[in-house]
């Protein structure tokens, strides 16, 4: 028997061709290369998101880059470390 739903892992990558169009029109590297990290933070969460099992796939994609997002800041060179 095959699945009737898709893991999370396939529903993402469907959202993810949704957001071509939007990828397209961004006009600049810059912004090109800002999306691509936020496509790639989405996707390096993907095993927690499947583990949490959330009906919700777009909070699970927005914890994710969020996520994602704020341990590159806390990283990078240069940058004020927040407080605890």
């Amino acid at each position: 028997m095959g699945r009737t739903a898709p893991t999370y892992r396939q529903a993402l990558e469907e959202r993810m061709k949704r957001w071509d169009e939007f990828a397209r029109l961004l006009t600049t590297p810059e912004e090109r290369e800002a999306f691509e990290l936020v496509r790639t933070g989405a996707r390096r969460y993907a095993a927690q998101a499947t583990y949490v099992g959330s009906p919700d796939l777009l909070e699970s994609i927005l914890l994710s880059v969020l996520t994602d997002l704020a341990a590159r800041i806390r990283s990078a060179p240069g940058e004020p470390r927040a407080r605890p």
